[in-house]
């Protein structure tokens, strides 16, 4: 009897050995992935200004202002040779004026042209509104002044660069930007100058409309 009491504790103990082996567990790990691709995109461009009523309004020839948003006004000068550059900027506050929304770090361009004189340097021409008027006055638009540029993190602020190297055009003259996301629209003033010994004309209110074009 007692050699089988010693068999069946034998019997226990290996039965338990094998329990805990049966409750070990044995792990492996591995990953996976969560993404999501944002493709980035611009809204259309506005414009504050540049109304076809413009037209209208220049008939009137008592100074009153008539211009807004992205127009640029070079004001009231007396005909006569000699006179100096005539430099005007846009009147575009941050609620108007040249307004561009896109994607954070959507890059785009600004394009811009004249209707009188088309061309990719951002020369324009502004013709009399007078019937019979046949003289001219030239402009040049320019760019403002990035900073940051190359990011998201750029600004624009106007500019007091009226050098070649910064004509505002189309083609290779285009201003070039980042978006810095929908939260946080751009508004964007341009700059313009009448060469001096330019105003030695018929009196006369005179215009030209610019083409604004946006392409990312």
């Amino acid at each position: 009897m007692k050699t089988r009491f010693t068999l069946t504790s034998l019997a226990l103990a290996s039965l338990m050995m094998m329990g805990n082996t049966a409750m070990a567990v044995t792990t492996s790990n591995g990953n996976f992935n969560v993404t999501i691709n944002l493709t980035g995109q611009c809204e259309a461009v506005e414009v504050a200004g540049g109304s076809a009523a413009l037209a209208e309004a220049t008939a009137k020839q008592n100074g009153d202002e008539i211009t807004q948003g992205a127009d640029i006004n070079f004001g009231e000068h007396v005909a006569k040779s000699g006179a100096t550059a005539v430099d005007g900027t846009s009147r575009g506050t941050t609620t108007s004026g040249i307004k561009v929304t896109c994607s954070k770090n959507m890059p785009f361009s600004i394009a811009l042209e004249s209707t009188n004189q088309p061309g990719a340097t951002g020369e324009g021409l502004m013709n009399g509104v007078t019937t019979g008027n046949s003289d001219t006055i030239g402009y040049q638009l320019y760019k403002p002044t990035v900073s940051s540029a190359g990011s998201w993190q750029n600004t624009v602020t106007a500019s007091t660069d009226y050098s070649d190297a910064n004509k505002w055009g189309k083609d290779s003259n285009a201003l070039s930007l980042y978006g810095k996301g929908y939260d946080s629209p751009m508004v964007i003033p341009v700059l313009a100058r009448v060469p001096a010994n330019s105003l030695d004309k018929y009196l006369d209110r005179y215009q030209d409309r610019v083409k604004v074009t946006l392409s990312w």
